[in-house]
C-alpha cells in the first residue's frame, strides 16, 4: 500500500537527484524512482503534484533521498538580507530544488564523488557506479567489488588503489551515525582527507550529500563563473587547500592561514546554512544552461 508525504508546491523530486550525488543509487522508471542499493533498498518514489507517494521505507527515510526535507523558501528566510538578495535570484529559477542526501550509505556516496572527479557525472559517474551498486546491493559488499570490471578510467584505477583505506576508516565507530554536527565533521574530513587523491572538494561533497551538512560547498568551475558575475567570490580567493583543511577546524575556530579567502568558508559565512543549497543551484545552472553556451534567465548578465 502506497503511502504518502506532503511537499512544497514547487518541488521537484527529477531537479533534486539529478543534482545530487544519491542520483545513482536510484533506477527510474517512468515517472517512479526506486532505490536500487543500501539502506531501504526497494523503496520506491513517485511525485504527483505536491505529493510523494512511496513505498516501502519511512516517511524520514523518503524526505531525506528526495531532497525535499530541505525547501530553499523557508530556509532562505534565516539569511540576512545580502545573502537573500542573491539566493532569491538562484530560488526564481530552481524554485523546485531540494537536496537529496544519503546518510546509511556513506561508501556509495563517498565512491560517487570520488568518481566524480574531472569527468561528465551524468554520462560518466553515473553509469559507472550503477555497475558498482548493481554487483553490490550494500555496504558491505560494495567493498569487494572488481572495480577493473567496471571500466579503464583513471578514476576507477585510484579508487581501487584506496579503496581499502577509505573500508577500514568506515569501519570506525565515529563513522556509523547518521547525523552529524559540523563540529563533529571536521574529525571524520581530517580521516578522509588523509586518504590519497581524497581532496577538499571530495570530503565536502560528501558531507553535503551524505551528512545532510548544507554549510559545506564544494568549489566547482560553475561555482567560480557564476561566483564571480554575482559578487560572491573575488579574483584573489582561493579554492580550499588539502593540507591545511587537513590541520585546521575553520569552521569552529577560523584557524585556517587563508580562511579569509577561502571559498568554502567564504560561503559559509555569507549563506549560513544555504551555502550547499546555492552551490548545488550554480552547478545546475552551469551543467544545464552555461556549459551548452545558453544563459535563459541572464543569470551572468545582471
Amino acid at each position: 500500500m502506497k503511502k504518502v508525504v506532503e511537499v512544497w508546491s514547487e518541488f521537484s523530486l527529477d531537479l533534486s537527484l539529478e543534482a545530487s550525488f544519491t542520483l545513482p543509487l536510484f533506477y527510474k522508471m517512468e515517472d517512479e524512482y526506486m532505490k536500487i542499493y543500501g539502506k531501504s533498498r526497494g523503496v520506491k518514489i513517485r511525485q504527483e503534484r505536491n505529493l510523494l507517494k512511496y513505498e516501502g521505507g519511512d516517511e524520514l527515510e523518503v524526505l531525506m533521498l528526495s531532497g525535499s526535507w530541505f525547501n530553499p523558501h523557508i530556509e532562505i528566510r534565516k539569511t540576512n538580507k545580502t545573502a537573500r538578495n542573491i539566493l532569491e535570484r538562484l530560488i526564481e529559477i530552481f524554485p523546485g530544488l531540494g537536496i537529496s542526501i544519503d546518510p546509511w550509505d556513506k561508501i556509495a556516496v563517498l565512491y560517487t564523488i570520488f568518481l566524480s572527479r574531472n569527468t561528465d557525472y551524468h554520462n560518466n559517474t553515473v553509469k559507472w557506479m550503477k555497475k558498482i551498486l548493481g554487483k553490490a546491493l550494500d555496504e558491505e559488499a560494495i567493498k569487494s567489488v572488481q572495480l577493473s570490471d567496471i571500466g579503464r578510467s583513471y578514476q576507477l584505477e585510484q579508487l581501487t588503489e584506496v579503496r581499502a583505506k577509505i573500508a577500514s576508516l568506515f569501519s570506525l565507530e565515529e563513522f556509523r551515525k547518521e547525523m552529524y554536527s559540523l563540529e563533529e565533521f571536521l574529525d571524520l574530513r581530517k580521516k578522509i582527507l588523509s586518504v590519497k587523491y581524497c581532496g577538499p572538494k571530495v570530503v565536502h561533497g560528501w558531507g553535503l550529500f551524505s551528512l545532510g551538512l548544507t554549510y559545506l560547498s564544494q568549489v566547482d568551475r560553475h561555482l567560480l563563473s557564476i561566483g564571480k558575475i554575482l559578487n560572491v567570490i573575488n579574483p584573489d580567493d582561493k579554492n580550499p587547500v588539502k593540507i591545511l583543511c587537513i590541520t585546521s577546524r575553520c569552521f569552529i575556530n577560523k584557524d585556517c592561514k587563508i580562511v579569509d579567502k577561502c571559498i568554502t568558508y567564504k560561503l559559509y559565512s555569507i549563506f549560513g546554512h544555504m551555502a550547499g543549497w546555492f552551490q548545488t543551484a550554480t552547478y545546475l545552472y552551469g551543467a544545464k544552461y552555461l556549459s551548452r553556451g545558453r544563459d535563459p534567465y541572464k543569470l551572468l548578465k545582471r
